[in-house]
C-alpha cells in the first residue's frame, strides 16, 4: 500500500514539473527581444527620446507640442 501511495505522488510530481517546464518555454517564446530604437534629439530643449514618441515637422524633431509651437516663428 506505501509503495502505490508512493508511486501516486511521484506520478503527480512527475506531471507538475513537466507543466511547469512546458509552460516556462513557452514564456520564453513569447518574450522576443526588442531591437534597439532610434533616438532623436528635441530641436528646441536638447533631450533625447525614442523616434517613435518625437514629433517631426519640417525636419525638425521635438519632444511635445508645446516645444513644437515654441519653436514655430511668430506672424507680428
Amino acid at each position: 500500500m506505501r509503495f502505490l501511495i508512493f508511486f501516486a505522488l511521484f506520478g503527480v510530481a512527475w506531471w507538475l514539473l513537466s507543466r511547469m517546464a512546458v509552460a516556462r518555454s513557452a514564456r520564453r517564446e513569447q518574450e522576443a527581444p526588442r531591437e534597439p530604437e532610434r533616438m532623436v534629439t528635441c530641436a528646441h530643449c536638447g533631450v533625447n527620446q525614442p523616434l517613435s514618441e518625437s514629433l517631426l515637422v519640417d525636419g525638425r524633431y521635438y519632444c511635445c507640442q508645446e516645444h513644437r509651437r515654441a519653436a514655430a516663428p511668430t506672424d507680428d
